[in-house]
C-alpha cells in the first residue's frame, strides 16, 4: 500500500469512528437514564444485538512503528430463552514502513473470526457450548483479549502458554456454576477440541478445564486451569490466577502464573482509576496501569514461548471520556539476553452496543 493510500485508509477509519461516536451520543441522548443503564437487559434477551469496538492502535517496538486500525464486531443472536449464537470477528489492517524505519507504509487488510459458538442453557447450572470458542486457560485469553477490555494493549509474555496454536478450540465445552450462596460461588468448565486446519477455524487437539471460586464480599476470585495438548508431543499446562476489585477502592488487581513443558512465567497487573482523588473532575477520568512480568523458558522454549529468559515492566495511562470511549497509552521496557527494547503504544478505543431489531422483554 502506498503512503497516500495508507493516509486515505487512516482518514476513512477515523471518520467512521467519529460517525459511530456521534451515533452513540445521539442514541444516548434519546434514551432515559434508566433505559440506558439497562440497555443490554432490555434487548439482548430476545433481540439480535451487535456489540464490539472500533480501535486505532499505534505501536513502536525498538523504533519500528506499526499501525493497527481495527473493527471488532460481536454478534449475539438468541433463539428463545435457552439458545444463543455468539461470534466475534476482527477486521483491520497492519501497516509498517517498507524498510522498518524509513520508506512508505505498506501492509495488508485482514479479517479473523475469533470465535463462533452456540450456547445451550441445559440447566440453570449447566451451559453446553459447541463450535469455535476461546480456550478458557487462565484469565487472559478468554476474558481480557478484547481491545475494549484490556488495560494494556500488549499481551503478557506468558499468555502463549496453554493457548496453542490459535487460542481457540473446535469442539464442545461444558460450563456453569457448581454452587452459589451469599458468601461465595464456584464456577467450572471442561472442554475438548479437535485438530482443525480449516481456514478461520484453526485449532489444536486439546482437552482441559478450569475452576474458580469467587468470594462475594471482598470481590476476590482465585482459580486454576489445566490443559493436555494431544498432538505431536503431549504437553501438560497449568495456570493459577487471582483477580480482586475491592468495593471501596477503584482498583483492579490481576495476577497469573503459567506453567508448561516449554516454559513458565507470571504477570501481575494493577490498574487504578482516579475517581476518588481530590483533583478536578476532568483528572478523575485518568487510569494508571502497571504490569510486571517474567518468563523463563524450559527445554529450549519454542512453541510460541521465547527461547531466552525475558523480563518486562509496563506502565500505562488511559483517559476515559466516557465508559465506552477512551484514549490508551503505555510504555514498556523489555530485558533479555538477546536485546533490551522499548515498546510504546498509543491509540483510541470505542465500545458500541446496538440492538438490531426494536423490542423489549415481555
Amino acid at each position: 500500500m502506498r503512503n497516500k493510500d495508507h493516509k486515505r485508509f487512516r482518514l476513512l477509519l477515523l471518520a467512521a469512528l467519529a460517525v459511530s461516536c456521534a451515533w452513540g451520543l445521539a442514541a444516548r441522548a434519546q434514551d432515559t437514564p434508566t433505559r440506558d443503564v439497562h440497555a443490554f437487559d432490555n434487548h439482548a434477551g430476545f433481540t439480535p444485538t451487535l456489540s464490539g469496538a472500533m480501535a486505532y492502535i499505534q505501536n513502536t517496538n525498538s523504533g519500528i512503528v506499526s499501525l493497527n486500525p481495527q473493527v471488532n464486531p460481536v454478534l449475539l443472536v438468541p433463539f428463545g430463552s435457552h439458545l444463543l449464537l455468539e461470534s466475534r470477528a476482527e477486521f483491520g489492517g497492519f501497516f509498517q514502513r517498507r524498510d522498518g524505519t524509513t520508506g512508505p507504509y505498506g501492509g495488508k487488510i485482514y479479517k479473523v473470526v475469533d470465535y463462533a459458538q452456540l450456547d445451550w442453557l441445559v440447566h440453570p447450572r449447566v451451559i453446553v457450548t459447541a463450535g469455535e470458542y476461546l480456550l478458557p486457560f487462565g484469565m487472559y485469553n478468554e476474558r481480557l483479549t478484547a481491545v475494549w477490555v484490556k488495560n494494556l494493549q500488549n499481551a503478557p509474555i506468558s499468555s502463549t502458554i496453554g493457548t496453542r496454536s490459535s487460542g481457540t478450540g473446535d469442539g464442545f465445552m461444558l460450563r456453569g456454576t457448581a454452587t452459589q450462596n451469599s458468601i461465595y460461588s464456584i464456577q467450572y468448565n471442561a472442554y475438548f477440541s479437535a485438530r482443525s486446519n480449516i481456514n478461520e477455524l484453526q485449532a489444536a487437539r486439546t482437552a482441559g478445564g478450569d475452576a474458580s471460586v469467587f468470594f462475594n464480599k471482598p470481590r476476590l476470585e482465585t482459580g486454576v486451569s489445566y490443559q493436555r495438548f494431544l498432538q505431536q508431543r503431549n504437553i501438560n499446562s497449568v495456570a493459577t490466577y487471582l483477580s480482586w476489585q475491592p468495593r471501596t477502592i477503584p482498583l483492579d488487581l490481576k495476577a497469573e502464573g503459567d506453567f508448561s513443558y516449554n516454559g513458565r512465567g507470571y504477570w501481575i497487573e494493577a490498574a487504578y482509576k482516579a475517581d476518588q482523588l481530590p483533583v478536578p473532575v476532568f483528572a478523575r477520568k485518568f487510569q494508571f496501569v502497571t504490569r510486571e512480568q517474567q518468563l523463563f523458558p524450559l527445554h529450549g522454549g519454542g512453541n510460541a514461548v521465547p527461547t531466552v529468559s525475558t523480563t518486562q515492566v509496563d506502565f500505562g495511562l488511559n483517559y476515559y471520556f466516557r465508559d465506552n470511549l477512551r484514549l490508551v497509552s503505555s510504555y514498556a521496557r523489555s530485558f533479555s539476553s538477546q536485546q533490551n527494547a522499548n515498546v510504546w503504544n498509543f491509540g483510541v478505543t470505542y465500545r458500541f452496543l446496538w440492538p438490531l431489531l426494536p423490542g423489549r422483554k415481555s
